[in-house]
């Protein structure tokens, strides 16, 4: 026989622990903002944005009817999260996209994915260090020293 008590009450610790691991991730990513902000002088806006899935070009389907076609091209947009850098000193408003950002609705795992690198965390250290190992990547590097640049 189930106990529901029981199970209310894991219930309620796991989304304790949830809570606490989300405030967590918060708490690095607001370090990384704050650093980097201060380290560039105010030039360097380091957070995380939504993005558009860019599609391929359109495609000519032969034989396809126009109604077809257009309902091809109406499909829902999709989006995902990245971790991108703004100049918020520049005329310009450029967005870098720096890594795509995942992140389980529990805190943790998360994980970046730049070029060909991939990297999941368990945990706060393993977060740190690995925001850390994106900054030192010389892609990442290049554009975030551009963003500087901006007037």
């Amino acid at each position: 026989m189930a106990d529901y008590k029981l199970a209310l009450e894991e219930g309620f610790s796991a989304a304790k622990k949830a809570e606490i691991a989300r405030n967590e991730v918060e708490q690095v990513l607001t370090k990384l903002k704050d650093d980097l902000l201060a380290a560039s002088d105010g030039k360097l806006l380091v957070e995380i944005r939504q993005f558009e899935e860019i599609r391929g070009t359109p495609q000519y389907y032969p034989g396809a009817t126009l109604s077809a076609m257009l309902a091809k091209s109406s499909r829902p947009k999709l989006y995902y999260s990245a971790l991108a850098a703004t100049n918020p000193k520049s005329t310009k408003p450029v967005v870098k996209e720096l890594a795509r950002w995942k992140q389980d609705e529990d805190g943790y795992p998360c994980a970046l994915i730049w070029g060909k690198t991939e990297r999941q965390f368990e945990d706060r250290e393993a977060l740190e260090e690995g925001l850390a190992e994106l900054l030192k990547d010389p892609g990442v590097g290049e554009k975030l020293f551009v963003l500087t640049k901006l007037n």
